[in-house]
């Protein structure tokens, strides 16, 4: 065949291919109804006709060349007829077939198959059509002698197209041309005549005319092929057949046409230029009207590579200026023709985002400056409200372009060829549009996005942007309550350019933003915000305290944790209010009225404000400069009304400050430390809610550490006791009130407790009669509901015969009777729902005892010492168990449980010859603080107790794990105070078959903490047990099970030990030597195989004597198992006989 696939007719395989041919070929289907044409012709003739023409037909076939087509490939292609069903073993499997054969059998073979699935290419199934055009291209890559370049020969003879396609088959046969002219363009590689190329350039561009779907199959073919054809090989051979239908004014020009011009254009720019390119738009006068109705006037939304084409047009030189400002005219003019014009206007933008390089951006601020983009705005926010359920596909369409075009937007401010002045002052324009850009965007923090991209002139320029926001905020003109949410917005933004890393070296610049802020909140302000009177403020109360919350919040984040540079925020905070609230004007302006409370904070800054100026910094310890900053906070906070906090913990922290001042002197017993009444106000200020004052007590918290003890711990902890009420009504100051009157008489106490028993009893009375009285309305309406649902004539209900009511007297008296103990489950439920007073309090509660979570771990994580340890350990622990299971406590469980993996993966810090006994001490505590939670109500009437308790088990056996691996030295692992607690916990479950405390705790070792030293004691332990008489059976099993489980995580050495070696030795010999063997026996020394290290020359031998043991063991079950099946097999049954056998 010398290369040449051969030329066969479908006559020439008709007899081999019966029942075979694809049920979606238009020939094959052709094909049956002329054979169902010759059979009804058939039987009108005569045998002997038919007999005649018989071994015609069989001599056709034999002398043809059908005979020469390998006969598997017809049970090959007949599995292709379900697209589905083509896998790529049988893809395989055909390759192979056609490999294997002689020259001239597999070329007939190949020609065949090549034949019937291009064939197929013109199917009614666009995913049949596809997968046809992957097997053909295939076959032409693997299989010899094929080539791609005689398709075109038997596409034309299979498919035939005469002209424009008008029917249905004739369009079906028009994609099986495309599909494999696609095939020869991206196989041909070598390609060198013009004979070659230009009847399928040819054969492609007739299809740019006519029905749409042809249109666009035959473009994206076009398009896609100018990567393979070199730019010489293009203009020689290419570009004169594409030439006569496509170089022509644009009145001329379709959308697919124009858009093969533009691809030429970018592909081959040599060949078409930029001036040409208009030149043969425009021969005459330009008119950029009618090449913009092209696109917006499509039907239907088109592959993005159409519209990046045409956007790349309207942007690439300086040239195409008039052009661009005349599309977004255009475009603005015409924005709301359909769904698809929509479309179109965004993927046009999008491209010119995408593609920008740098150069003049001033067309890009015009762009978003532009009415144009009004429309932009309004049509994201539309998308955003789009539904997925209930929109048409065109529309979600449209809302998917709508995401693509935002994230263009953030890839342009990404781009570093794009300047940071430009960025600004397209978000600018943005601005001015919507105030808030992230009501309108699909993404989350659109607005934060793009301000991380700019520099600090950028975001300079943003801030003065959103100060003139604030003050005549965008959307004003819309309902009223959108000012106030547009000035929220504004405010947050400024938080977030405070915020930003480009501001991190820049105090000076910061600091003049922050008292923008700080004017903002503290006063009434009018335009520029300006202090004015309170009848000329423009910004609501919201956004006032918004801006002082993220005023005092950027003082604690700015410090970055230094105590020292946030006394001197808070220093200059005093100065620039003072010196504000100077002058007349700016006193009247203030936001709040001064208070008492409000006027002591004041007086108190004032005078620290001026002892630093007047005596300079004495107080230059570190401790005092503590107390200072609590002072400074706490008054600026009461001063700007961002706190509910009571006067009198200024008063505590003034007195601490003397207290602090005159430490040399000797304190009195009665009286509370310095450090005692700071730690007590550190977790007062815990009670606010905002987030500053988390971080600022975290702040403070690690400063003090070097001053505080064991006791400021304790005070800590003392709030997590879930027995108390830390946030109970007027605790303080009852206990106070009890100090003060000490000295009075013992009468009037025990006149107040009696005026308590008294009104105990009162209430309780109370409680009885209400009790009574729900009682005797229950009866009265049991009472009332048996009168209704018996007869008028009858007598009392407790005289009536329930035997003689009917059935629907008895019908009404169930259903008065349910609805009576309804209402009345009802309210007792509504009496057990919990007030919203004592909802709140139970909120605050759990919020607060989170908060003092985050106090104890500082504590722990600055000073690892033993006795801390184990008190924040054993106090979390049972916050861990007590929240357990609980939905109103999950917040403080998993704070607790976090913080309980911290304490454990955290090494204590021990003394010097510390006695480490009270570790044991905690370990016993810690198993009876889980045995009494595993007991609780709480565990057990969950719905999910098993996982609970299993939960609970996991980290008790975590806890204990740490602790016992911290209980001695490294080096001295055998005189540790855990081993005799270790091996009491061992001697506690060895006896009997059943234990209370499983092996638990020393899995945990080996899983948690596998690198510890007294591992090699802690295996050699059990296995020391495992060939003891007094273990059970089940317990041997147990901690082989438990060895060879955790076998990969020991070292090297532990299995090496010779005690270790020396006693599994003797426990295989002990198992072995039991006759016979049982099954338990079996599953041990199953385990043990598991467990002993083949690569050791001392468990080789052992290794062997048991794989022996249970290859007789087995060999001897299966002889038992064969023999009883024999004995068990029913007796042969004899066959029913047939009807006939019994008559003969």
């Amino acid at each position: 065949m010398n290369g040449k696939i051969m030329k066969l007719d479908s006559a020439d395989c008709d007899g081999a291919s019966e029942g075979s041919d694809h049920d979606n070929e238009q020939h094959a289907e052709a094909n049956a109804k002329l054979r169902k044409k010759l059979s009804k012709k058939a039987k009108k003739t005569d045998n002997g006709e038919e007999q005649g023409k018989e071994p015609t037909s069989e001599k056709s076939g034999q002398n043809g060349t059908g005979n020469k087509i390998d006969k598997r490939v017809f049970g090959i292609l007949k599995n292709f007829q379900d697209s589905t069903k083509v896998t790529a073993k049988k893809l395989q499997d055909l390759v192979a077939l056609l490999q294997e054969e002689s020259s001239e059998k597999r070329n007939a073979t190949a020609t065949y198959v090549v034949k019937r699935l291009i064939r197929a290419t013109g199917a009614d199934n666009k995913n049949t059509a596809a997968k046809v055009g992957g097997i053909i291209e295939l076959i032409i890559k693997n299989v010899p002698d094929v080539s791609e370049l005689d398709l075109l020969d038997i596409v034309e003879r299979e498919l035939p197209v005469n002209g424009q396609p008008k029917k249905k088959e004739e369009a079906l046969a028009a994609v099986g041309q495309m599909i494999t002219a696609r095939i020869i363009i991206q196989l041909s590689t070598q390609l060198s005549t013009k004979r070659e190329l230009a009847p399928i350039y040819t054969k492609l561009m007739s299809y740019l005319k006519g029905r749409e779907y042809l249109m666009c199959m035959s473009n994206n073919l076009l398009v896609e092929s100018f990567e393979t054809v070199p730019e010489k090989r293009f203009a020689t051979d290419v570009w004169p057949v594409l030439k006569k239908e496509i170089a022509k004014p644009v009145s001329e020009l379709n959308l697919h046409t124009f858009d093969v011009l533009l691809a030429v254009h970018d592909s081959y720019n040599k060949v078409l230029t930029h001036d040409q390119l208009v030149a043969t738009l425009w021969p005459t006068k330009t008119k950029y009207s009618e090449l913009f109705k092209i696109y917006l006037a499509a039907p239907k939304m088109y592959d993005a590579g159409i519209y990046a084409r045409f956007g790349k047009f309207l942007g690439t030189a300086d040239t195409n200026a008039k052009m661009l400002d005349a599309w977004l005219a255009y475009a603005h003019e015409h924005r709301a023709q359909n769904v698809a014009s929509k479309g179109c206007i965004f993927k046009v933008l999008e491209q010119q985002l995408v593609s920008h390089k740098g150069g003049d951006e001033q067309p890009l601020i015009d762009l978003f400056a532009s009415p144009l983009m009004d429309f932009i705005l309004d049509e994201l926010l539309a998308a955003k409200t789009v539904s997925a359920k209930k929109e048409k596909p065109l529309t979600l369409q449209l809302r998917q372009i709508c995401q693509e075009f935002e994230c263009a937007v953030v890839l342009l401010f990404e781009n570093p060829a794009t300047g940071d002045e430009t960025k600004a002052k397209i978000l600018s324009n943005l601005l001015s549009k919507r105030g808030n850009l992230n009501e309108i965007a699909t993404m989350r923090r659109f607005a934060e996005t793009l301000l991380n991209t700019l520099k600090y002139d950028g975001l300079q320029i943003l801030f003065d942007l959103y100060t003139t926001l604030l003050a005549t905020p965008v959307g004003a003109e819309a309902a009223p309550e959108s000012g106030s949410r547009n000035q929220l917005e504004c405010v947050s933004q400024m938080q977030a350019i405070l915020q930003h890393a480009e501001l991190e070296g820049k105090q000076k610049e910061r600091w003049t933003m922050l008292k923008t802020i700080l004017t903002a909140g503290h006063c009434h302000v009018a335009a520029g915000l300006q202090p004015c009177l309170p009848a000329e403020s423009i910004l609501s109360d919201a956004t006032a305290e918004r801006c002082r919350t993220i005023f005092i919040g950027s003082l604690v984040r700015n410090c970055h944790g230094d105590i020292k540079e946030l006394c001197q925020l808070l220093r200059k905070t005093v100065k620039f209010l003072k010196k504000l609230m100077s002058k007349a004007l700016n006193s009247s302006a203030q936001r709040h009225a001064s208070n008492a409370e409000q006027q002591l904070a004041w007086d108190v800054l004032a005078q620290l404000e001026k002892s630093d100026d007047s005596e300079g910094d004495n107080e230059s310890n570190a401790s005092a400069q503590i107390i200072e900053v609590l002072i400074l906070f706490v008054g600026l906070a009461q001063y700007t009304s961002c706190c509910q906090l009571p006067s009198s913990i200024l008063n505590d922290l003034l007195v601490c400050r003397k207290m602090k001042a005159n430490e040399q002197k000797v304190q009195s017993e009665e009286e509370p430390s310095w450090q005692e009444v700071v730690t007590d106000i550190l977790l007062q200020l815990l009670l606010e809610t905002a987030a500053h004052w988390r971080e600022f007590t975290n702040i403070i918290l690690k400063s003090m550490l070097p001053h505080l003890g064991q006791a400021h711990l304790l005070q800590m902890l003392q709030r997590l006791d879930m027995d108390a009420n830390p946030l109970g009504e007027d605790g303080d100051e009852s206990s106070s009130d009890e100090g003060e009157d000490e000295n009075e008489d013992e009468s009037n106490d025990d006149d107040s407790s009696a005026d308590e028993d008294n009104n105990s009893d009162e209430a309780e009375a109370e409680e009885d009669a209400d009790a009574d009285n729900a009682l005797d309305k229950l009866r009265d309406s049991v009472r009332q509901a048996l009168e209704n649902g018996k007869d008028d004539d009858d007598g009392e209900a407790s005289s009536v015969d329930w035997n003689d009511v009917d059935e629907e007297s008895g019908k009404r008296l169930d259903e008065s009777l349910a609805a009576i103990f309804k209402v009345r489950h009802q309210t007792q439920q509504r009496k057990k729902r919990p007030t919203k007073s004592d909802r709140i309090h139970s909120t605050s509660l759990l919020h607060f005892r989170v908060r003092v979570l985050d106090l104890v771990e500082v504590f722990a994580s600055k000073k690892p010492t033993l006795d801390v340890m184990l008190d924040v350990l054993q106090c979390v622990y049972q916050v861990f168990c007590r929240t357990i299971g609980g939905k109103e406590q999950r917040p403080l469980h998993h704070a607790s449980q976090k913080l309980l993996g911290k304490l454990i993966a955290k090494e204590i810090a021990f003394e010097a010859a510390q006695d480490r006994g009270q570790i044991t001490v905690a370990i016993e505590e810690l198993f009876a603080a889980t045995s009494a939670a595993l007991e609780s109500r709480q565990i057990r009437g969950a719905p999910n107790s098993r996982e609970l308790q299993q939960q609970l088990v996991m980290w008790r056996d975590k806890c204990f794990a740490a602790l016992v691996t911290q209980c001695s030295d490294k080096e001295d692992i055998d005189n540790s105070v855990a081993w005799p607690l270790l091996r009491a916990k061992l001697d506690e479950w060895l006896p009997g078959r059943k234990s209370k405390q499983p092996l638990y705790g020393f899995e945990a070792i080996f899983q948690y903490k596998p690198t510890w030293p007294g591992v090699n004691q802690l295996v050699a332990l059990l296995v020391s047990h495992l060939h003891a008489t007094a273990t059970h059976p089940m317990k041997r099993l147990v901690i082989v099970k438990l060895l060879a489980a955790h076998k990969n995580r020991f070292k090297p050495t532990v299995h090496g030990q010779k005690s270790v070696i020396r006693g599994l030795k003797k426990y295989a010999t002990n198992l072995l030597e039991t006759a016979p063997l049982t099954p338990s026996i079996v599953q041990e020394l199953k385990t043990l195989k598991q467990y002993l290290n083949p690569k050791l020359e001392e468990t080789q031998e052992i290794l062997a004597n048991i794989s022996q043991s249970l290859d007789k063991f087995h060999q001897t079950e299966g002889k038992v198992k064969r023999k009883a099946t024999a004995d068990d097999e029913p007796a042969p049954v004899a066959t029913k006989k047939s009807k006939k056998e019994r008559a003969a």
